[in-house]
């Protein structure tokens, strides 16, 4: 009882780490988002706010042309007309530098939200299954009189960082384990 208990335990404090840390990633990337919507929907009112403006101008200018096309006085027409075909013209150059910058579809490109390797991972966590024992490659083993170097593969999941080898050294009195 006393080892289930202190088992339990752990269980349970591991389990919290591991929410604490996903909680905190959570809470960082969500503020991040909050940080892009903000600077996005500011941005886009900047853009907004400069194509009031323009609009405005271009319908101070129609106006102005609709009344310069009711003159009957030519040489005033002429006079005035030619002021109004430089702003519009200015302004027509203007507008085209109006078009906006914010991509609606990719708004939030710089957000990866895909859990699905470490869905897997924990999905995975198993603690009570040992790893499988490595392949031994006997084509690149080597041995010396003093040194034996092993080379292995594993094809398990799970990453093993290291194996014990054990070898005995046959010698005409006793055997010497390493």
């Amino acid at each position: 009882q006393v080892n289930t208990a202190m088992h339990e335990a752990k269980l349970m404090e591991e389990c919290d780490e591991l929410m604490e840390i996903i909680r905190q990633r959570k809470q960082v990337i969500a503020v991040k988002i909050k940080e892009t919507k903000v600077m996005k929907l500011r941005k886009l009112a900047q853009q907004v706010a400069n194509c009031r403006q323009c609009l405005e101008r271009s319908t101070v200018l129609i106006n102005q042309a609709e009344h310069i096309l009711k003159e009957n006085d030519h040489a005033r027409f002429l006079q005035t007309a030619r002021n109004v075909a430089e702003r519009v013209a200015m302004a027509t150059a203007s507008s085209q530098v109006l078009i906006p910058d914010i991509n609606f579809n990719d708004a939030f490109e710089n957000f990866a939200l895909d859990f699905s390797r470490e869905k897997k991972l924990l999905e995975g966590l198993d603690y009570l299954t040992a790893p499988n024992p490595p392949s031994v490659r006997e084509e690149l083993c080597t041995a010396s009189h003093d040194t034996i170097t092993v080379h292995w593969s594993s094809e398990d999941e799970f990453s093993v960082s290291s194996y014990e080898l054990q070898y005995t050294i046959f010698t005409g009195q006793a055997n010497f384990i390493s």
